[in-house]
């Protein structure tokens, strides 16, 4: 039977069912970042806020998918576990959106982006196709049957990555 997993803010999901479907909201200056192989048809999508749990990472309520480093780790391991083979992976980003405008003073969008498309790189892990930037929010949702992942741009529509 078709599952929808959701995925909160500083949250991560994985599913392997064909059927399926991963979603997330409310990403403005949050970024999504999917990791899916087709071959397996295993796939996941991690919700991070922040680009580094650097003064974080010892507290009691540290939740590694608040942060980009932390999250991408966490994320790659789950889709590892359910089968996914690290060769065949194949990554998807949306939001970073700048929600103050044009300030760049503190673009946690922009800064959550790059680190994740570096840890992407940094894995040999391709990224096929993003939807970052600007300054409205986004909602996120991968189906595992294809591998397809539909964007909702507030006030703009829907794109297919």
């Amino acid at each position: 039977m078709p599952q929808t997993h959701v995925v909160g803010i500083s949250d991560c999901k994985v599913a392997k069912d064909p059927t399926d479907t991963v979603i997330t909201y409310a990403l403005g200056s949050c970024v999504g970042l999917t990791l899916y192989d087709a071959q397996a048809t295993v796939g996941g999508l991690l919700h991070v806020m922040l680009p580094d749990s650097g003064l974080r990472a010892r507290t009691k309520e540290f939740n590694p998918h608040m942060y980009a480093d932390t999250g991408f780790r966490s994320l790659l391991d789950q889709v590892l576990a359910l089968g996914a083979d690290p060769a065949r992976l194949r990554a998807k980003l949306a939001g970073g959106a700048n929600m103050l405008g044009q300030t760049t003073v503190f673009d946690i969008g922009g800064r959550n982006a790059a680190a994740l498309e570096g840890f992407c790189r940094a894995a040999n892990i391709p990224i096929e196709a993003a939807s970052l930037g600007g300054t409205v929010g986004r909602s996120m949702e991968l189906r595992l049957g294809d591998g397809s992942v539909k964007v909702r741009i507030l006030g703009r529509g829907e794109e297919i990555l």
